[in-house]
């Protein structure tokens, strides 16, 4: 076992707790990051818009459909929360959603029972 002198020492210990420091803070960036993907894309836009999600359809493709049609900010971030979240599993059908609606309510709304009707005015 090499014998470290005071000085060595004191580096090592340095260097250990700056790279937990860069650690930490980035895991800090990265959660702040993860939660503004969560928020909704325009929180003014309050038009419905209608989604259909073909029977089938996978959590990532269900991602990339809300993503194309701006209703989350990004569709891996959607599928990581679905994952994440023990969700019930999203539903096919069509749904009217907003884009003022975050990605936990969008989620909460395509687990509920599809609407039958083409009535944009719910």
């Amino acid at each position: 076992m090499p014998n470290f002198t005071k000085q060595q020492l004191r580096r090592q210990n340095i260097v250990t707790i700056i790279v937990i420091a860069i650690l930490i803070i980035g895991g800090l960036v990265i959660h702040g990051w993860f939660n503004h993907e969560l928020l909704p894309v325009d929180t003014s836009d309050q038009t419905k818009r209608v989604v259909v999600i073909p029977k089938g359809t996978t959590d990532k493709q269900t991602g990339s459909l809300l993503k194309k049609q701006k209703l989350v900010r990004n569709a891996y971030v959607f599928d990581y929360y679905l994952q994440t979240h023990k969700t019930q599993g999203i539903k096919a059908g069509r749904f009217y959603l907003k884009r003022s609606q975050s990605t936990p309510q969008i989620v909460e709304k395509l687990q509920q029972k599809p609407t039958a009707t083409t009535n944009t005015s719910e």
